[in-house]
């Protein structure tokens, strides 16, 4: 599959806001479009339903107006590209996306870049979209034709991006490796911990051996280490997560629809065996006015509804997970108030978890010493070990 990266950010002078890096200043706008229309990075530039012939002068009109109504002045996006694609698609792709965006009646500049650098093997493109409030007619207030403001607004406009990038890709000729997915590894049952960001300019860094600028304010969060470092430890987790799932596949570990047989089983063996200790040629109701249930309970007890017996429900489990795995995609999960689930991948965690996977690969304890000898795992003595250094934090310092 793909690269997808959709990044969103917007800049409002509602007193309301929550993130202080949303609250917008006179000539940021102004700024940000020169920056991504910059001939240097922008290979192609976009423009439609521009209201103004500068940017200096529509960038003020929107400020002006956002500023007017407390509102937001634009919408900002930056858009991965597929690499495979050509100059033409990508411009395609873009200008698709933009038009489907603003519906035809906002305004917007897209600018490609695709042709220095980074650039090239990261094609992207950035996106600014000017709204327009348009009035229904009645008491109301204006609608918003990009409604980038409504309730899961960010996932409704990836999964737009998604659809357009898809359907214009496999008209081109593309298979289902060019496709790209707005879900994420958990929404699509795939249990592996996913890599940060960490830019060219980190990479770039790291390339000459050096390492990056530490800030203690995410100390307790990546314990001094860069993203490329926690990258590494992510890298290793998934890896050995594989292979101790290939191991655990091997050694016989029954998978889910075995248990279903299994239920499936035990459900034929208990069908039609009553309460009362009758065989199962009993088809009666548990619980039923029998004669002996009459002269235990009185004649005048109804029968109940319940059946003699009831199937176990269906284990809710995601595709692509057996039983007793650790789920990776929970790594780090912690409940936000009033809103939705976060992941802080912390990086002491990664260690703990990657030393956890690590010990699972190592032999049993109640091996032989013959078979320990044969294999090319690690002693059972360092398995207890490493169990220890799994629950201990000073083997951290």
């Amino acid at each position: 599959m793909a690269l997808f990266s959709f990044r969103h950010s917007v800049k409002t002078f509602s007193d309301k806001r929550t993130v202080e890096g949303r609250s917008a200043q006179r000539g940021q706008t102004a700024a940000h479009l020169r920056y991504i229309t910059r001939p240097k990075a922008a290979r192609e530039v976009l423009r439609e339903r521009m209201t103004k012939p500068s940017y200096a002068a529509a960038a003020q009109e929107a400020e002006d107006a956002a500023q007017k109504r407390k509102g937001r002045v634009c919408e900002r996006f930056i858009i991965a590209l597929p690499i495979e694609a050509t100059y033409e698609q990508r411009a395609s792709l873009a200008k698709a996306f933009a038009e489907k965006l603003t519906g035809g009646v906002a305004g917007y500049v897209a600018a490609i870049h695709d042709q220095h650098g980074n650039d090239r093997s990261n094609p992207h493109f950035h996106l600014v979209a000017f709204d327009v409030m348009i009035k229904s007619g009645g008491r109301g207030r204006p609608k918003s034709t990009l409604g980038m403001a409504r309730k899961n607004a960010i996932e409704t406009t990836a999964k737009m991006w998604a659809d357009t990038h898809n359907d214009l890709m496999r008209k081109w000729g593309y298979d289902s490796t060019s496709m790209v997915s707005h879900l994420s590894l958990q929404d699509r049952g795939i249990d592996r911990v996913p890599t940060i960001h960490e830019g060219p300019a980190a990479r770039a860094i790291e390339a000459v051996g050096k390492q990056p600028k530490r800030k203690e304010r995410w100390r307790h969060v990546d314990e001094g280490y860069s993203r490329a470092e926690a990258n590494k430890i992510i890298r290793e987790i998934n890896k050995t997560k594989e292979q101790v799932d290939e191991r655990e596949y091997r050694l016989g570990r029954h998978d889910e629809e075995n248990g279903a047989e299994r239920d499936q089983c035990f459900f034929e063996s208990r069908k039609g065996r009553g309460s009362d200790g009758t065989g199962a040629g009993n088809t009666a109701p548990a619980f039923a006015t029998t004669g002996s249930n009459k002269e235990k309970y009185g004649g005048d007890r109804k029968p109940s509804k319940r059946p003699s017996f009831a199937p176990y429900p269906a284990r809710r489990q995601r595709p692509g997970r057996t039983e007793n795995q650790f789920p990776l995609s929970r790594l780090g999960r912690r409940r936000r108030a009033g809103r939705r689930y976060g992941v802080r991948r912390i990086f002491r965690e990664l260690i703990w978890l990657r030393d956890t996977l690590q010990a699972r690969l190592l032999p049993n304890e109640g091996q032989s010493r013959s078979h320990i000898e044969t294999t090319d795992q690690q002693p059972a003595s360092v398995c207890k070990k490493s169990r220890r250094s799994v629950r201990s934090p000073e083997h951290l310092e």
